[in-house]
């Protein structure tokens, strides 16, 4: 074959036949048997969860222990108050 015209020579011929670990076809399509991958994969899919599932529910459970934490401490000045006045008998 000559060189320029589109078409594999010589040596990189010889490599592609016997198919050498390394060489491989110029491609942009995915290929799952590459590790990095499948870690990038899993990686995205674990933050695409919790940007989903955990941050909604943080958020949640932060509001609903100031609410809790509010009402306590309105409990706690209401007895004050009621401390502080005289008994009534």
């Amino acid at each position: 074959m000559i060189p320029g015209e589109g078409g594999i020579s010589g040596e990189s011929r010889i490599l592609f036949a016997f198919e050498v670990p390394g060489i491989q076809q110029a491609g942009y399509g995915p290929n799952m048997h590459d590790s990095g991958t499948l870690f990038f994969l899993l990686m995205t899919g674990l933050a695409g969860t919790m940007a989903l599932v955990y941050f909604p529910l943080r958020l949640f459970l932060t509001a609903t222990a100031r609410s809790r934490r509010l009402r306590l401490l309105q409990r706690i000045r209401r007895l004050r108050d009621e401390l502080g006045q005289p008994l009534e008998s």
